[in-house]
């Protein structure tokens, strides 16, 4: 989830080589394909869109609640060209500060809420199966797609392993992306979903078809929040997940969160992956999107 919150207090953005053309510039539409053909993507979950407007990325994730407006207003791109507008979308949390909160949580503790956080103050798991948290992710989904975005930005589909659901988290968790998915498209056939984290669930073919792309944060360094190299066998089993993703044509962004020397010394290696390494303005963020060779 690091991204997850890191995003809602930067900006930053990540570049690839061409992975099947570029982006369709018919201002009347984006689709899904036009995200998967991104070579380039940015977000920003706080403050002015400002700069958010004013890039080339294909791509943008904002957040609904803080950016009234987004949506229409990032729609084009400076030079002219349509980008794919997404809404950062935590289906895996309930958030304390989100409009929802006062009606579900304040002052009680409904069934499906815990008790447990995952690094992050404020946030905390839910039963995500549960029918009234559905029920509330479904209504956010209404209120995003009715203010015009392109499609989803869904954190903390990882939470699966966190919890025990009846019949399995896993299969649990696959089958609630599948149904956010699906309502999204029920308002925009071509609705963009794009997933963080939880790069186990690529090995289901339902899965994959109900996503566009996913982004994998500390897929080489930190994976225990240190900076340190991950085990090569941690490594080469998330690669090979997400090269099989590659391989169905889905979009895949790694995250590195490396800085300063420690950035520079494995900038090489990172491209002997297959993955194009980008560092932002932001000298704490480093973005590498895969591509193929």
């Amino acid at each position: 989830r690091r991204a997850g919150s890191l995003v809602g207090r930067a900006l930053a953005v990540g570049l690839s080589l061409a992975l099947a053309g570029g982006v369709g510039s018919d201002e009347a539409e984006a689709s899904r394909s036009s995200l998967r053909s991104a070579q380039s993507w940015a977000y920003q979950l706080q403050g002015s869109p400002t700069a958010l407007a004013g890039s080339a990325a294909d791509v943008v994730v904002v957040d609904a609640d803080h950016m009234r407006g987004a949506a229409s207003r990032l729609r084009s791109k400076p030079g002219g060209g349509r980008r794919v507008v997404l809404a950062y979308l935590s289906i895996g949390e309930a958030e304390r500060w989100r409009g929802y909160w006062k009606g579900c949580c304040a002052g009680t503790r409904p069934s499906w809420l815990t008790t447990r956080t995952q690094g992050w103050q404020g946030n905390y798991v839910v039963h995500f199966w549960d029918p009234a948290w559905k029920a509330i992710v479904r209504e956010r989904v209404r209120q995003i797609m009715a203010a015009g975005f392109d499609g989803l930005y869904l954190d903390r589909v990882d939470t699966y392993e966190s919890v025990q659901a009846p019949g399995g988290s896993r299969a649990a968790m696959i089958a609630f992306v599948r149904e956010v998915a699906a309502y999204a498209r029920s308002f925009k056939g071509d609705a963009a979903v794009l997933v963080q984290n939880a790069e186990e669930l690529l090995s289901s073919d339902a899965f994959l078809e109900a996503i566009d792309g996913i982004a994998k944060e500390d897929l080489f360094h930190g994976v225990n929040h240190d900076g340190k190299r991950n085990p090569a066998g941690m490594v080469a089993e998330s690669v090979r997940l997400l090269k099989r993703a590659q391989g169905r044509g889905k979009t895949i962004f790694v995250i590195e969160y490396l800085s300063g020397s420690s950035a520079d010394s494995v900038r090489a290696e990172i491209r002997r992956q297959g993955v194009v390494p980008f560092f932002g303005g932001l000298a704490r963020l480093q973005r590498t999107v895969f591509v193929d060779r």
